[in-house]
């Protein structure tokens, strides 16, 4: 991060550089702060968006003060008043605008040096391409977007299934992945049993261990969840009483992942559950 020692003695020499300096230092410092919520455009705060119909297809829209980064850059929002849109004609807008004032300098010259970019609701034509000066209002998106993106793995890891006949048989792969910021586990799979008169009889079904999650994916409590029947037709349990529709699932505290499979009517080999849910690891 750029600074300046400014307690050294002998008159220290401000001039334009160094005062480029000072500005440089804290706007490329908002800017690596802020891109850490994604690319923009997005709100950082304030900003609340209200639409009301006014008569036929022409609503007003308003906005609140607050703060948006587009473009790498920190902008202010000016709230303004009702903007009143035609939407069978145009769409809303964030519009872009610079003013600049000038100073009056040693050698008399007064460039326009103090400028000031905000930005305001406009209506602009149905289909207008977003450049550097708008873009679509319907494109704002909340700050920590891109953080929540950049601290969740993105690519899944796997865990095959492959159980012995006599545990049901059970093929399929379990997929799992973190996300950092909620500290959960995501956890999918589709699982096939091709043995199932080989599970445990009613009513003393047990768990059958699937696989084992690795450290880092293992949750502080034992997790239970639902695996559903995966068939447009029921089958019925070992005693032909009720319809098997769900199991019983968990990841225990030690990472292992199972499940209450239930051994089906006799005239059933097999059968698959699926299952997708997320986990809290805390």
């Amino acid at each position: 991060m750029k600074s300046i020692d400014f307690t050294k003695p002998g008159g220290f020499p401000l001039t334009q550089d160094q005062l480029d300096y000072l500005q440089t230092a804290y706007t490329e410092s908002v800017y690596a702060l802020t891109t850490m919520g994604g690319s923009g455009p997005f709100v950082v705060s304030g900003c609340v968006i209200t639409k009301s119909l006014a008569t036929g297809t022409t609503y007003n829209y308003a906005i609140t003060d607050g703060w948006i980064f587009y473009q790498g850059n920190m902008v202010k929002v000016n709230a303004g008043g009702l903007l009143g849109i035609n939407e069978s004609l145009y769409a809303a807008y964030m519009q872009v605008n610079t003013s600049a004032s000038p100073l009056t300098y040693n050698d008399g010259s007064t460039p326009n040096v103090i400028l000031d970019t905000y930005i305001t609701l406009v209506a602009q034509p149905i289909g207008t391409a977003d450049d550097s000066t708008h873009f679509l209002l319907s494109e704002l998106a909340p700050f920590g977007t891109g953080f929540g993106n950049n601290n969740r793995e993105s690519a899944w890891n796997s865990l095959v299934v492959n159980t012995l006949a006599a545990d049901g048989g059970v093929t399929g792969t379990i997929y799992y992945k973190k996300n950092f910021v909620t500290n959960t586990l995501h956890i999918r799979s589709f699982l096939s049993s091709a043995n199932a008169q080989n599970f445990p009889a009613s009513p003393t079904a047990i768990y059958s261990l699937m696989g084992t999650l690795p450290a880092g994916y293992i949750p502080n409590n034992n997790a239970y969840f639902t695996g559903y029947y995966f068939a447009a037709n029921l089958i019925k349990d070992d005693l032909g009483i009720a319809w098997i529709k769900h199991v019983t699932c968990i990841v225990n505290t030690g990472g292992q992942v199972s499940v209450n499979w239930l051994r089906p009517d006799l005239a059933i080999t097999g059968y698959a559950v699926i299952f997708n849910t997320v986990i809290p690891l805390d």
